[in-house]
């Protein structure tokens, strides 16, 4: 979308209320953000010969990294001729992943970009990557070879984590402070561990509680390991752990021993019975649902997805403790408590040492939160209480901006905020930005 075109657009798709309407097409299968982001401005729907002229079109990039599913998309003509025409803005979203940027990632989008007629002036890629957009810049300034297309940071499931709250918010807020209050002095474990897909950090993290006799001090869900039959990730050797934790390589050693422990544990999910879900999968596990297991028990110890050197993202993870009463140490990336306060939330600097937020060497972090995790663990039962009434009244906070403000006013903000930027970013030069 040029810059005239789109100043002509807002001046002739206005609302009676005098709010811009934007039609958005969604362009082939797959999440994206306009799942979970409401805005009357936005008329969302298939792109379809029968559609209304769209002046956005937004291609789901879930699981397709490299977009080859982008090319194989069937568009109406008359929309591949106003997306040639730059009429159209065109978004590459990617907010459900949080992949770093690669030269490989920067050579496929334009060469998506080229197939559908467009310039990267008129598209903006999305992701929850916070370095995406400066790597891709700088790839694309030192290669001389493309321009690069506008970048904005969206936390996807933060949001769909908290999105069924907005109707009924109070009364769940309600009942979790009522069952946090009468949560016993004695609780049968100390923390729970959710994040049941055996990744790297996960693994690890696993395996040390292992070593050290603290398994049982702890509510773990875990999906197991692939076997035939059952889809999922594979039990990996200690040389395939070692290349995907660098820096952790003689750690791996010294704890691959107890792998076959750890694959014996088998496939244990958290939340199934009382949810009554036969099985947990992202429509389940992406909710920030209410467990037994957290009224039993003092804090939560967090494995993210990842843990990289660089800033990077988080996601549901840990939104799921904060709604829950419970505190939160995070294995994750640098930065990730900084995030949980830039959305509103209070973090646990008067209990917990949150130092390791700002250390980015992936091995010295570890390290500093499995240390607190381990001495809570051995904490006597006395000493949690008082650490937990230090906090209560945090706890309550986070409960209640979580269940009753962050799913629906404060999503609106900042609903709204992305699509003024989207609409700016849109056919103008590009710049990158974060939400």
């Amino acid at each position: 979308m040029t810059a005239r075109t789109l100043a002509d657009y807002r001046s002739r798709t206005t609302t009676a209320a005098g709010a811009r309407r934007a039609h958005v097409a969604v362009a082939g299968r797959g999440r994206h953000l306009f799942d979970t982001l409401h805005d009357d401005r936005v008329v969302v729907s298939a792109a379809s010969d029968d559609a209304p002229d769209a002046d956005i079109v937004i291609f789901s990039c879930e699981s397709d990294r490299r977009f080859d599913r982008i090319r194989e998309v069937r568009l109406p003509e008359r929309l591949r001729t106003r997306i040639a025409d730059g009429a159209v803005g065109l978004v590459f979203d990617a907010s459900t992943e949080g992949v770093p940027h690669k030269p490989d990632i920067t050579e496929s989008l334009h060469r998506a970009i080229a197939a559908l007629g467009a310039s990267p002036l008129q598209c903006v890629y999305i992701t929850q990557e916070r370095n995406f957009g400066e790597d891709h810049a700088e790839h694309c300034a030192a290669t001389g070879s493309e321009l690069p297309v506008a970048v904005l940071n969206h936390d996807y499931w933060i949001w769909k984590a908290l999105e069924p709250f907005e109707r009924d918010g109070e009364r769940v807020y309600r009942d979790r402070l009522q069952a946090f209050r009468s949560r016993g002095r004695r609780r049968s474990r100390r923390f729970v561990s959710l994040n049941r897909t055996p990744r790297p950090v996960k693994i690890l993290f696993l395996l040390s509680l292992f070593r050290d006799g603290l398994w049982d001090a702890g509510f773990i869900s875990f999906g197991g390991f692939a076997e035939p039959g059952r889809t999922g990730k594979p039990r990996p050797t200690p040389e395939q752990l070692a290349r995907a934790l660098p820096g952790f390589e003689d750690r791996v050693r010294e704890l691959s021993p107890w792998m076959d422990a750890l694959d014996g544990y088998g496939r244990v999910l958290l939340g199934l019975e009382r949810h009554g879900w036969t099985r947990l999968d992202l429509s389940t596990a992406s909710i920030a649902a209410d467990l037994p297991e957290y009224d039993e028990s003092w804090f939560s110890a967090v494995t993210e997805t990842e843990m990289r050197g660089r800033r990077s993202r988080i996601t549901e993870k840990v939104i799921k403790p904060l709604v829950n009463f419970h505190p939160l140490l995070v294995l994750g990336n640098p930065g990730s408590l900084a995030l949980v306060r830039s959305y509103g939330f209070v973090t646990f600097d008067d209990i917990f040492d949150e130092s390791y937020d700002e250390e980015l060497n992936p091995r010295k972090r570890f390290d500093l939160v499995y240390e607190q995790v381990a001495r809570l663990c051995r904490a006597d039962e006395n000493d949690l209480r008082k650490i937990e009434a230090v906090v209560a009244e945090k706890l309550r906070f986070n409960a209640y901006w979580g269940l009753t403000q962050f799913p629906g006013a404060y999503r609106r903000e900042r609903d709204a905020v992305l699509i003024d930027e989207l609409l700016a970013l849109v056919g103008r030069p590009p710049a990158c930005a974060s939400l």
